[in-house]
């Protein structure tokens, strides 16, 4: 899987990247998990292995033996801790606090892989990787 994103930020060894969604996300029916806000662009953290600058656009992989970790990491651990607070919250039978709780799992279930992506980004062990710089896409500016 690749995507194109434009280098917004360098600090040290980590390069900050703004991302547009390819036209394939438009078709996915999973674009709502990658993308929960709709939003138009997101950004990630990578090791910049290729010395990228402030600006240039590059080429974002994840490598084929990485998707399904990536997958499992980035949807697994939310709805994990999010059942956990379902349970949780039921075993207190309480619809209330079951919502509640529900929703602090989800919530730490995000945080815990924010912190585990900043770590490996970090450790240079990112599940995705800047591949190349290229020259800016026609539909960007």
């Amino acid at each position: 899987m690749e995507e194109i994103g434009k280098v917004i930020e360098i600090k040290e060894t980590i390069a900050k990247i703004e991302i547009t969604p390819s036209e394939g996300c438009a078709h996915c029916s999973q674009a709502n998990i990658c993308n929960p806000l709709g939003r138009n662009k997101k950004v990630i953290e990578l090791n910049n292995n290729i010395q990228a600058q402030v600006g240039d656009w590059v080429k974002i992989e994840i490598k084929e033996k990485h998707r399904i970790l990536s997958l499992l990491l980035v949807l697994g651990v939310p709805v994990m801790l999010f059942v956990v607070g379902v349970f949780l919250g039921g075993r207190l039978r309480n619809d209330k606090s079951s919502a509640i709780l529900a929703g602090v799992g989800l919530f730490l279930g995000f945080l815990v892989v924010k912190i585990i992506n900043n770590y490996l980004t970090k450790k240079g062990k990112s599940l995705a990787y800047i591949k190349e710089k290229i020259s800016a896409p026609n539909h960007c500016n």
